[in-house]
């Protein structure tokens, strides 16, 4: 075999491998089935599977470019309800200026064939708006929505990238197929809540030990290897850190609570304690979300907030509440574009 051939076999060889990989949730009857709710990481998404005639003349889709076709880049993800509740999730790309669909079905009778719309999202705009537009970035079901359906576009004054929790029942089957509109590659993270429970969520609180008191639920805790320098960093990410407060404590041991001071609008963000990163891509919510952090060897420490995407508006506004087991001190800290503000943490 010459050379030219050797070329074409192994430029087939990857591109079938390429093809397999992406294509290995792409359809519906290839869903992935997830047990729990908890975060799921999808790395790739292109293509829209053998089948593409399966998401077709989907009514929010109708004055969308591809005329009513919901697959773009898709990803399917099966799940049955364990116990009945509310549903949410959050969708979020991992190249933030794209735009992210989705259609959630309830499957009459357990399979692909026989499938309805009970969610249908077309929601988005150009990448340039990224950082600006409501209908771009995080997306998903949360508490506070009212619509179940938005259409392609960002026209409409209330139109943004969430729709409502759905209520679900036990023994339904649900479908949710996830496209990335806007680029092919590129996958997503998507995060389960609400007070239903999946089967594996039902199991794991069986196992738990009965007790007369219930425990409050642990914090996170952050481990940090290596003592931040004295000195506050002074840029993060290319951008100026700003001390603006201080503060003191009285142990190492403290529990940082954060939370969206205004709305929750899509903000996630990244904490540092000097130039050391220590919470990775979190999403604000309204609801504070406790980690438990050992500070390092040291006196003085810098805490900065990041500002990994602004949602809806920008600056990130967080709300933060450190607690050393005596006092509790709340401050805000505001991330932008250019400058990240930091506050000066003082050991007692």
């Amino acid at each position: 075999m010459n050379m030219r051939g050797i070329f074409i076999t192994i430029f087939t060889v990857l591109l079938f491998s390429q093809s397999t990989f992406s294509q290995k949730y792409a359809d519906c009857i290839t869903a992935k089935s997830i047990c729990e709710k908890k975060t799921y990481t999808i790395d790739k998404a292109y293509g829209e599977g053998k089948d593409r005639t399966e998401a077709d003349l989907i009514s929010c889709f109708l004055s969308s470019e591809n005329r009513g076709q919901a697959e773009e880049n898709s990803t399917w993800i099966q799940f049955e309800i364990e116990e009945s509740g509310s549903l949410t999730f959050t969708i979020t790309p991992q190249k933030y200026s794209d735009d992210i669909d989705f259609v959630v079905y309830r499957l009459l009778d357990g399979t692909c064939k026989n499938k309805k719309i009970v969610r249908c999202n077309a929601a988005g705009d150009p990448s340039s708006l990224a950082g600006v537009s409501p209908c771009l970035g995080p997306t998903g079901l949360r508490d506070g929505e009212k619509d179940s359906s938005e259409d392609a576009g960002c026209n409409d004054v209330n139109d943004n990238a969430w729709l409502a929790p759905l209520q679900v029942v036990k023994g339904e089957t649900y479908m949710l197929l996830i496209s990335n509109v806007s680029s092919a590659g590129p996958g997503f993270n998507i995060s389960f809540g609400g007070t239903a429970m999946l089967p594996c969520d039902k199991r794991k609180t069986k196992s738990l030990p009965t007790a007369k008191v219930v425990e409050p639920k642990p914090a996170k805790k952050v481990p940090v290897e290596t003592a931040p320098p004295v000195a506050p960093p002074s840029s993060i990410g290319g951008r100026e850190v700003e001390v603006g407060k201080a503060l003191s404590v009285k142990t190492r041991k403290i529990k940082l609570k954060l939370w969206d001071s205004q709305v929750e609008d899509g903000d996630i963000i990244s904490v540092y304690l000097g130039d050391k990163k220590i919470i990775d891509h979190h999403y604000l919510r309204l609801k504070p979300e406790e980690f438990e952090i050992e500070l390092p060897v040291g006196k003085e420490f810098y805490l900065t907030v990041f500002a990994d995407d602004f949602g809806k508006a920008e600056p990130n506004t967080a709300k933060v509440s450190i607690f050393d087991g005596v006092n509790e001190q709340i401050i805000d800290l505001v991330a932008g574009r250019k400058k990240q503000e930091s506050v000066k943490i003082t050991l007692e």
